[in-house]
């Protein structure tokens, strides 16, 4: 009877573990802990504030990203894609409008070739610390972490 009852546990068990790792969103595996990174296709950082930038004013406007080259996810369809600030105090998460294009002659260039994208964002906080993120607006992926600044 032990014996059938472990048999029974092995095969409930095998079982469970064939479903999880079948189980997914359809894009050729499981998703473990919520949904995969937002790929861009590309590298990119802040670029506007500056990263690790302090005193930042807070009625700043937009936040700009810089994205090595033209031939990715990202420059294919900026409007799907938006910045996100999560500050150092815990408040909502202040989400920007979707990217457009722009141009930056004078920001940083860490790129072979340099494509900026700009997203509005409402006035922040003084005194925070703020973590930038980039995610894409339908939420089909996890935002990722671009860059930091302060006001």
């Amino acid at each position: 009877m032990a014996q059938t009852r472990s048999a029974l546990a092995l095969s409930v068990i095998v079982c469970m573990l064939g479903l999880t790792a079948c189980s997914g969103s359809g894009t050729g595996g499981p998703i473990i802990n919520g949904p995969q990174a937002c790929q861009p296709g590309t590298a990119v950082q802040l670029a506007s504030p500056l990263p690790n930038q302090n005193g930042v004013p807070t009625n700043i406007g937009q936040i700009i990203i810089v994205a090595n080259g033209n031939t990715n996810v990202l420059h294919d369809n900026p409007g799907v894609w938006l910045v996100t600030l999560s500050d150092n105090a815990g408040d909502a998460p202040i989400f920007g409008s979707s990217l457009n294009p722009v141009a930056d002659p004078n920001g940083p260039h860490p790129y072979p070739s340099d494509f900026y994208y700009a997203s509005n964002v409402t006035t922040l906080n003084a005194g925070r610390a703020y973590n930038v993120f980039l995610g894409r607006t339908d939420g089909t992926c996890q935002a990722v972490q671009v860059g930091s600044f302060s006001t």
